[in-house]
């Protein structure tokens, strides 16, 4: 998965809420999102598959683990090239490196180059596949399941959600 590390793990407080960084905190056993809110942190999505070749290790509904590099969640409609390199459906593996094929080039400049048809340009100026991955706008690419934690990173929650507390001083 494309997970950012989280630039600063959030503190615990001596009754287990969780300190966002920004002022406020969440109840023990939340994670702080980027918008505000709260919700309980998960191991893994329902759904999740787990990893054949590390323990306690998911991937998300929709993704598989790689052959070529165990341990990577990859959406499931994506080929791998005997090199590590993912080419997305409708392309192939380039004898040389890189992916063939697949559909035009129609969508935005990206980092210097044109996305393909139906991406979209992220805040790491790279291609993403909306129908697989969000931006956080922050530098942070989460997969679809996984949310947006408050000072980087991405992490799996239940859905409901509740406003982050102000911290009493």
């Amino acid at each position: 998965m494309l997970f950012a590390l989280p630039l600063a793990a959030p503190s615990i407080a001596q009754d287990g809420a969780v300190d966002c960084g920004n002022g406020f905190h969440c109840p023990k056993g939340n994670a702080c999102l980027l918008d505000g809110f709260c919700a309980v942190a998960l191991d893994a999505l329902p759904g999740s598959v787990p990893s054949k070749t590390r323990p306690g290790f998911f991937c998300e509904p929709g993704f598989r683990e790689s052959t070529v590099q165990p341990g990577k969640c990859l959406p499931g409609s994506y080929t791998e090239c005997p090199n590590g390199l993912t080419c997305a459906t409708g392309m192939q593996c380039a004898p040389g490196g890189g992916c063939t094929g697949g559909p035009p080039p129609t969508g935005p400049v990206c980092g210097g180059m044109r996305c393909a048809e139906g991406r979209i340009c992220s805040s790491r100026n790279t291609c993403l596949n909306p129908e697989y991955f969000h931006d956080c706008n922050n530098g942070t690419i989460c997969t679809k399941g996984a949310a947006c934690e408050q000072g980087g990173g991405c992490v799996f929650v239940a859905p409901e959600r509740t406003r982050q507390d102000a911290n009493s001083r």
